[in-house]
């Protein structure tokens, strides 16, 4: 088995796949190919330009084919996708306030990623005005999560290069425990916001017949 793998050129394995790699991952999910891929740029493994080029044209595909999804088959095209539906209300919100920002902006906004693109085209935003703005929302989001990444993994050489392992560790404990303090306080925010809903409706007044007289 190492006999294999010391045969493999993992540096031109990745030049020939890895472009499509970034493509296809772009295409179904998102910024986490994007930015190992802007970390493996640092190392000399690929080229910054081509990982924006293929994780622009993977996210803008995807995410126009979502809006033609929601204009021709309205909101029942979350049916296909059920993990979604949670984050209809949020989304739905955003839209209202926030059409256009959210429509050049919502591929940074944690939980509405998938599912805003299927609530504009349901709603009466126009194919022209999303195609530009998701355009443009695209190809910032590619070249800020590649720069994103190779940076990253500037800062980290840098400390492995000071600090040796220890520090590497220390690194990504520090990374990992922020990571997960932020994924805690925004579930528990979240979870305090459903709460308040959930008293607020339950503590309106009925209507009594003589009030309604």
């Amino acid at each position: 088995m190492l006999a294999i793998l010391s045969a493999v050129d993992f540096k031109q394995y990745l030049e020939t796949y890895g472009y499509i790699a970034i493509l296809i991952g772009t295409f179904l999910e998102g910024e986490t190919i994007v930015i190992v891929a802007g970390f493996l740029a640092q190392k000399g493994y690929f080229y910054p330009p081509y990982i924006a080029l293929c994780a622009f044209t993977g996210s803008f595909i995807s995410d126009q084919l979502m809006f033609c999804l929601g204009r021709y088959k309205g909101k029942a095209a979350l049916n296909y996708f059920p993990r979604l539906k949670k984050n209809v209300r949020r989304a739905s919100v955003l839209i209202r306030n926030y059409e256009t920002a959210l429509i050049l902006g919502f591929r940074f906004i944690y939980g509405v990623r998938n599912v805003t693109p299927i609530l504009l085209g349901a709603g009466k935003v126009s194919h022209l005005k999303f195609f530009t703005l998701n355009f443009i929302g695209g190809a910032i989001w590619a070249a800020s999560f590649t720069a994103g990444g190779f940076y990253f993994g500037e800062i980290f050489s840098h400390i492995v290069e000071k600090y040796g392992v220890l520090g590497m560790v220390a690194f990504l404990l520090v990374i990992g425990g922020l990571t997960f303090f932020y994924l805690w306080r925004r579930k528990k925010r979240m979870a305090e916001k459903t709460q308040s809903r959930r008293v607020k409706k339950h503590s309106l007044p009925e209507s009594s017949p003589e009030q309604e007289d």
